[in-house]
């Protein structure tokens, strides 16, 4: 059965740029407290993708529901959409700043010029399907290969990751690092984007691809975490800053493959964004979008703000943490159209665990509004 597919290049919501920001800041920050928070987005983001991918073999996308079912809001849940989008370019173009100066040295502001590559060179591959995927899938496996190495050259105490992965913690002051993990994991334009691509699969064929890529990739989002709180816990450094703190405690080949594996994440994300900015884009405005026109116009938007924070000094991670966040407090919105929508496709058990899920991550999302 082939395994790369539609959820092949929606697993790339797992190890995007905002992945990176949230569990660097979460292990950096509080160790391994906050791993049973990737765990249980991670499942729940399996989950929901399934339930995604079922109203596209039924024949109808999110963004079609949307449009025919629910057109007297599309004042009120345009914005929040294009919003989305907008912050998912953000970490992505972030993302790319931060590699390019891990990997040649140039200075941030210099690197955000260069990382406007993606804009085209991504776009172009947007309309060759097959392509697009298999290039999506070599990414994954990019990082992936550089976090196994990772994680066997930092060596994480097992114990501690056990009991961070299945005792739930939140310490003081980690709601909102929390609630960046649900956003940055679960991603509502992954769910939206995923119920556009599987139009025609077999459901069976769905099911193990989205259960292969997707908890590969919530094991790799994982294990940015692990590495995290075994190789920087109570380390003020930034996102930038980490392959020179790695170097002299793990060598070249630790640093090295943390720059790389960020780079690979980074042009992967923009590709799969690209794809769901398409979509959204056609749906606020009613016109059509190129894939170039798309990304062209989120990163225009961006452009200014990120060179500003660059400018002004703020933390890269700050800057990844609080788009996720961002994502976070859309993602209500769409996992209940989600379940509303799938609701007959799935039996009790399945719809009373879709529901479980959305009530948790919007009583997340509450509390780390209350909490801050």
């Amino acid at each position: 059965m082939r395994l790369v597919g539609p959820a092949t290049v929606v697993s790339v919501a797992y190890i995007d740029p905002g992945n990176w920001g949230s569990n660097i800041a979460a292990g950096s920050q509080f160790g391994f407290s906050l791993l049973w928070v990737v765990w249980l987005s991670g499942f729940l983001a399996v989950y929901f993708q399934y339930l995604s991918g079922l109203l596209g073999i039924s024949g109808t996308g999110l963004l079609d529901l949307f449009e025919t079912r629910l057109k007297r809001f599309k004042p009120l849940l345009a914005p929040p959409l294009v919003a989305m989008i907008l912050a998912t370019d953000m970490a992505e173009y972030m993302g790319l700043i931060i590699a390019l100066h891990m990997l040649t040295g140039v200075p941030l502001e210099v690197a955000a010029v260069f990382a406007l590559v993606d804009v085209v060179l991504l776009a172009s591959l947007s309309d060759r399907r097959a392509l697009f995927a298999r290039i999506i899938g070599v990414f994954v496996a990019v990082v992936a290969l550089s976090f196994v190495v990772e994680l066997w050259l930092v060596k994480p105490p097992l114990w501690e990751v056990v009991l961070g992965s299945v005792v739930p913690r939140l310490p003081e002051g980690g709601a909102v690092v929390a609630v960046a993990i649900m956003g940055a994991t679960i991603m509502p334009h992954a769910l939206l984007l995923h119920s556009h691509l599987t139009h025609g699969m077999d459901r069976r064929v769905h099911m193990w691809q989205t259960l292969a890529n997707l908890l590969g990739a919530s094991a790799i989002n994982a294990s940015m975490q692990i590495v995290a709180a075994t190789a920087l816990f109570g380390r003020a450094v930034d996102l930038e800053e980490v392959p020179a703190v790695l170097e002299p405690l793990f060598g070249g080949l630790a640093a090295t493959l943390f720059s790389v594996a960020l780079f690979a994440a980074s042009l992967s994300a923009s590709a799969v964004s690209v794809e769901a900015g398409v979509l959204v884009f056609r749906y606020a405005t009613g016109r059509r979008f190129s894939a170039a026109a798309a990304r062209l116009t989120a990163r225009l938007v961006n452009i200014a703000p990120a060179l500003a924070a660059l400018h002004l000094g703020a933390s890269p991670v700050d800057v990844l943490v609080y788009t996720q966040y961002v994502l976070s407090l859309v993602l209500p919105v769409v996992m209940a159209a989600t379940v509303r929508w799938s609701w007959h496709m799935v039996g009790a058990a399945g719809r009373a665990a879709a529901l479980a899920g959305t009530v948790f991550v919007t009583a997340m999302d509450l509390y780390s509004f209350v909490a801050g």
